[in-house]
């Protein structure tokens, strides 16, 4: 059975919280979030974005895991983070939009996911994995955990239940979110825990593929416990928000036409109004561009997931994209914002939106569990953790 072990963790002052933790998301431009850096000395990005500031600093060079090893050295000299008294876990709640996703944080064992215990549906690059193993190898802390699923278990979910409705050790809102943080240090609520998970069979990760592949290398390379465990959020899979990415193509060495025909090989087409933009079954898709909106519909029943459909009977077949993840003509719409603009950017000639329904966690679950893999950017998965709201010391000092 998979582990998830509470931890000494590394905490924000609860003041100080809603300073430090951040995400990508919270801001509209790079110059916003430049500025943010510039004004506010203790955003977590200061670590992982510190090349927006800092002119001697280029990701993965020296001087930018330097600027980051310093960056943090500041949090905990300043007090704006400190260490949290004995091993505990933590419960997180993210509300937004009147949903909220509630799950555990602790560290999983890197040794499962070799075991393949905690089971993965996404190649990894390794030039990737070795600026991350080098970034948390330097900086000594990992701030932000792996998501985690596993199937419904009702009285993990009961447990959790009971813990909300007791006070939060931490509650504010931030850019249209609410987070409530739990902290669990009850030996007998510890134990409860424990209990509970260890009856889980498996683990799935449901994004964080990267950053589990670069823990488990540097496990690898020291081969001590100081390095095994991997800061993780564990949240039951009717707990997630599973969006598709949708695909928008920009290519002009193929008319609409020639589209069109090529499209009716494998796929019955409508035209459908202009507001229709969601799938409403599995194997349709909404394809947008400037002579309108039409419904795709496979023509055969398939096994396949439809972001696998896109790929192979549309992209490869049709576009010729070889790795849509580094073609330059494909770009990847997960958020609404970026979904209106895509709308808009569908209109001009040669640019085709293609909107696909979002798959299941018993679909992601399949793939893992036969050992396949999913496209690039198949799933869009929520909640997302903030940078920074949870810190593991990793590695030994």
């Amino acid at each position: 059975m998979p582990v998830l072990k509470p931890f000494r963790a590394l905490q924000a002052k609860e003041a100080l919280m809603h300073t430090v933790a951040t995400s990508s998301s919270d801001f509209n431009s790079e110059a916003e979030l430049r500025d943010e850096l510039r004004q506010n000395p203790n955003n977590y990005f200061h670590m992982s974005k510190n090349h927006l500031i800092n002119e001697d600093s280029v990701p993965g060079t020296s001087d930018f895991f330097r600027n980051a090893k310093v960056a943090f050295d500041y949090f905990v000299d300043s007090e704006v983070v400190a260490p949290v008294s004995g091993d505990i876990y933590y419960v997180y709640r993210q509300t937004a939009n009147d949903v909220s996703h509630t799950g555990i944080i602790g560290l999983c064992d890197i040794v499962d996911y070799q075991r393949d215990k905690i089971k993965r549906h996404e190649h990894t690059r390794p030039a990737t994995e070795d600026f991350l193993a080098t970034y948390i190898d330097t900086t000594k802390v990992i701030g932000e955990p792996v998501l985690l699923s596993h199937h419904h278990k009702q009285s993990l979910e009961d447990l959790l239940r009971w813990i909300i409705q007791t006070e939060p050790t931490v509650d504010y809102h931030k850019k249209g979110k609410r987070h409530q943080i739990w902290k669990i240090e009850d030996p007998e609520l510890i134990r409860s825990f424990e209990d509970e998970v260890a009856s889980l069979d498996e683990f799935y990760i449901m994004d964080g593929h990267h950053r589990a592949a670069s823990v488990s290398k540097l496990y690898e390379q020291h081969q001590t416990n100081d390095y095994r465990y991997c800061m993780s959020y564990l949240l039951d899979s009717n707990q997630l928000t599973i969006s598709p990415f949708h695909r928008l193509v920009e290519v002009n060495s193929i008319s609409f036409e020639s589209l069109m025909e090529s499209l009716r090989t494998d796929f019955v087409i409508e035209e459908i109004p202009e507001y229709a933009i969601r799938p409403e079954h599995k194997g349709e898709f909404v394809l947008r561009c400037n002579e309108g909106s039409f419904r795709l519909i496979h023509k055969q029943s398939s096994s396949m997931l439809d972001v696998q459909l896109l790929e192979e009977k549309v992209l490869k077949a049709i576009f010729n994209v070889a790795d849509s993840r580094s073609d330059d003509r494909i770009t990847f719409i997960a958020t609404d914002d970026e979904l209106n603009d895509a709308i808009v950017t569908s209109s001009a000639p040669g640019t085709y939106l293609f909107l696909l329904h979002p798959c299941t966690f018993e679909e992601v679950a399949h793939i893992s569990d036969n050992n396949q893999f999913m496209p690039p950017k198949s799933t869009f998965v929520e909640p997302k953790c903030e940078s920074g709201m949870f810190i593991q010391p990793y590695g030994g000092v």
